[in-house]
């Protein structure tokens, strides 16, 4: 199983560090997380309800112009103790499975400004 350390060598798209409420889960986006960063092909989530690796999952984001649906799949979790999640880094990194083009333009667009 990969880790997050080979998973940021391996990403190939930049991310832009922006704190964005999402939702997401397996089925329907019926859990609650924020971003730490975000590119045309993926996120992290923050978040204490982590699924394992290799779990696909929907995405949706959510921008004051502008909503987004997006599949993904979870590439690293780590999960912390409830009273250190406030301190610790914990979530998802996740990479969406066949964005559309208009998240791709949107995206590219969003991270200029």
């Amino acid at each position: 199983m990969a880790g997050q350390a080979d998973y940021d060598r391996n990403r190939i798209a930049e991310r832009t560090k922006r704190r964005l409420m999402i939702r997401f889960g397996t089925d329907l986006p019926e859990k609650t997380g924020y971003t730490k960063d975000i590119s045309e092909t993926g996120l992290f989530i923050r978040t204490n309800n982590v699924l394992p690796p290799g779990d696909k999952i929907q995405v949706q984001v959510e921008f004051p112009e502008e909503s987004f649906n997006l599949r993904a799949k979870v590439i690293w979790a780590k999960q912390v103790s409830p009273h250190l999640a406030h301190i610790m880094d914990c979530g998802m990194g996740v990479h969406f499975i066949e964005p559309p083009a208009d998240w791709l333009e949107f995206c590219r667009n969003w991270k200029e400004r």
